[in-house]
């Protein structure tokens, strides 16, 4: 089903807005990887959906697997809740589990929708802790409108290096902070070089 909806959103997205897609070469083809966006729309999973061949395996907040259908929808696509604003145990487990299976983990760290492009929430814990117990890289993903092409303006899609925060081990705050400040400065980084 994911491929399915996916394949017929990506025919969509070509012809209406264009996608340009930057740095695809740094996503593993067949191991796990977490893909971390910065998320300033609800189109975001969206078009990272449709800038990755693979599957993705989104974690998305609660709110959304609350009504039946929705529910439904959302875990035939693979996605599974995550609840905002505390340390969701659960949802760290299918994430480990997800990605130790060789899955690639769609996770949006600012933890809610960003208002402005040019700039970056605090990036919560939970990417690093997940990095960090499964030993997988973070690859950092920036969604934005590329410049205007004719009458389009194209989505682009730019993903950073993998950012390899070392484990898989057992990970206390101290190595929490640090491994998100990595993934903030790389983000950071991606950020600028789109603006």
């Amino acid at each position: 089903m994911y491929r399915c909806i996916v394949g017929i959103i990506r025919v969509l997205v070509l012809l209406i807005w264009g996608l340009d897609v930057e740095g695809a070469e740094n996503i593993p083809e067949t191991s796990g990887a977490i893909i971390a966006g910065n998320h300033t729309s609800f189109l975001d999973p969206v078009l990272l959906a449709v800038a990755i061949k693979r599957p993705i395996h989104f974690m998305g907040k609660a709110e959304l697997f609350q009504h039946p259908f929705l529910k439904w929808l959302f875990s035939s696509l693979n996605a599974f809740p995550v609840k905002r604003g505390q340390t969701d145990r659960q949802a760290i487990r299918t994430s480990q589990e997800r990605v130790s299976e060789g899955h690639l983990l769609g996770i949006f760290p600012e933890g809610t929708r960003n208002k402005t492009e040019h700039d970056l929430l605090p990036i919560q814990g939970g990417v690093a802790l997940i990095a960090l117990k499964s030993g997988v890289p973070v690859l950092p993903a920036v969604v934005s409108k590329g410049e205007r092409r004719g009458l389009r303006r194209p989505f682009r899609v730019v993903f950073g290096a993998p950012i390899d925060l070392g484990g898989p081990k057992k990970a206390n705050k101290v190595d929490v902070a640090r491994g998100s400040e990595v993934i903030s400065a790389q983000f950071r980084s991606l950020l600028s070089r789109n603006n």
